[in-house]
């Protein structure tokens, strides 16, 4: 792709480059391939709610403009406290976003034109696919997975250690009981309706996770599924199910 003007920001549909702020590029539904240099960048914290549950979570939020665009990358505070700024002013980019259905205020009461999907920072050779906040934010018409497989390999590796623990911590209680009770009446019991409770529990949380898996896998995606797997291929990044080396999945 030719490198555009300073700070222009250009939209590219089915090879043809157009003006990002044009009639034809302000479709609300379609995402948009823009590329340019960084302006006004501005770094906040934000305590984001999930819709329905309650849950606040808190992501670093990184505002900037492409020509007139005023664009939001999202990065989890887990993961943006310990690793270098994937922006800074006057980087050269190439982005995938998405616009807002409607137009999401901020501090400031300028608001925003929509969320960047991913992002290849030409400066610094850093490569970005935006996920984990699409597990809170609903105000775009369709969005990434929240969960890439490499995500939920390791949220895996966590429910089983989770799950672990609980066993072995009513193992140590059943065997406290049984050393302390002296013949009375023992809670050993406990050890196999704790086993089912776990296995219930892990049932319902991975069960539909794997069948949507398999789905993917088998060329069956769902909607977001293959919405991701286009926005990785626009990219040059791979897909979700095999990305190529390097890129950050935030």
């Amino acid at each position: 792709m030719d490198e555009s003007a300073p700070g222009r920001a250009t939209r590219t549909m089915n090879g043809e480059a157009d003006d990002a702020t044009s009639p034809s590029a302000a479709v609300a539904s379609a995402p948009l391939r823009l590329s340019g240099q960084v302006r006004e960048l501005e770094r906040t914290i934000e305590s984001i709610r999930s819709p329905g549950r309650g849950v606040l979570t808190q992501f670093a939020v990184y505002r900037f403009r492409l020509d007139r665009l005023r664009l939001a990358f999202y990065a989890p505070m887990s993961e943006d406290e310990y690793a270098p700024p994937p922006l800074s002013e006057d980087d050269r980019v190439e982005i995938i976003a998405q616009r807002y259905t409607g137009r999401r205020p901020d501090a400031d009461g300028i608001g925003d034109d929509g969320v960047v999907l991913a992002l290849d920072n030409r400066q610094n050779a850093r490569r970005y696919v935006c996920h984990s906040i699409f597990r809170w934010l609903a105000l775009v018409d369709i969005a990434p997975v929240g969960y890439t497989p490499r995500m939920l390999r390791t949220a895996l590796y966590w429910t089983v250690g989770m799950s672990v623990a609980a066993i072995v911590l009513v193992a140590a209680i059943i065997g406290l009981d049984a050393a302390l009770s002296s013949g009375q009446p023992s809670w050993s019991w406990l050890l196999d309706e704790g086993l089912w409770v776990v296995a219930l529990v892990d049932a319902v949380i991975w069960v539909p996770v794997a069948v949507l898996q398999l789905r993917w896998r088998l060329g069956w995606p769902t909607r977001r599924q293959r919405y991701t797997d286009q926005a990785y291929a626009a990219m040059g990044f791979g897909s979700a199910l095999r990305p190529v080396a390097g890129v950050v999945e935030l």
